[in-house]
């Protein structure tokens, strides 16, 4: 772990006109709020407590308290308000934060169980028979099936994360996927045959090795849930918690 004042420094470095943050975003310019944030992040990691933070819109809230995250190397799980600013963390921050950033981690993006594909769901659906009275009147449930169930098992075979947001084109509103997703009141857990390749299973071991887990609040209260009745925890105990778009770092 990094030191207080060799954190502050790097930090302060980070956010000036020649450093790294100037090579990953071209046209960067200091702002003195976001570096104001950065270092005073920097300094609960360092010396742990609360840290209530509030800036404007364009200050640059997200790479101040990612950077100092990323140099103090802690273990550190971020909570968002939306599955967009999870997305924008995890695709664009975090990859060009490595690539400048002179200090290796690993992240791993958490959602819902919803959000993942059930491999055991998915067979027994496949191999049901599509029974018409199924479906509704015009028949449309059966031409979704037969649409999209061959797109979902190709992608299935393919995925390394089972994420439906990999797929685009799927309907948001799509009934298939509630019959083929991940389900807490139908899942095996080990007695699962597919458990080994289970995409949840995969993402909580991926969260428990990484450096950077990132969740959204509707995850971080279901889990904190699931801790008071002592049913297990979802996501890893981290050291740091920073709560995104509630413009808070509680450090313990």
């Amino acid at each position: 772990m990094t030191d207080g004042p060799d954190l502050g420094h790097r930090v302060a470095a980070a956010f000036s006109a020649t450093g790294p943050l100037s090579e990953a975003w071209p046209g960067f310019e200091p702002r003195h709020g976001q570096c104001r944030m950065a270092l005073a992040t920097a300094d609960v990691l360092h010396t742990g407590g609360t840290l209530l933070a509030e800036a404007g819109t364009g200050t640059g809230k997200t790479l101040a308290y990612l950077v100092p995250a990323i140099l103090a190397r802690q273990r550190v799980l971020v909570s968002t308000g939306t599955k967009n600013l999870q997305e924008q963390i995890f695709f664009k921050d975090l990859p060009a934060l490595a690539a400048v950033l002179d200090v290796p981690f690993t992240a791993t993006l958490m959602k819902g169980r919803s959000n993942y594909l059930c491999l055991h769901r998915l067979r027994a659906v496949a191999d049901a028979p599509a029974e018409p009275a199924l479906f509704d009147a015009g028949g449309r449930g059966a031409a979704e099936r037969a649409v999209f169930l061959p797109v979902i098992q190709d992608w299935a075979a393919s995925t390394a994360t089972g994420d439906r947001a990999e797929l685009r084109d799927l309907p948001e509103d799509l009934p298939l996927w509630d019959d083929v997703s991940a389900d807490a009141d139908t899942c095996l857990g080990t007695e699962c045959p597919e458990y080994a390749e289970c995409f949840v299973t995969r993402m909580r071991q991926r969260a428990a090795e990484s450096d950077i887990v990132i969740v959204n609040h509707h995850l971080l209260c279901a889990d904190a849930a699931v801790r008071h009745g002592s049913f297990g925890e979802v996501i890893p105990s981290c050291p740091t918690l920073v709560r995104a778009s509630w413009k808070w770092v509680n450090c313990s």
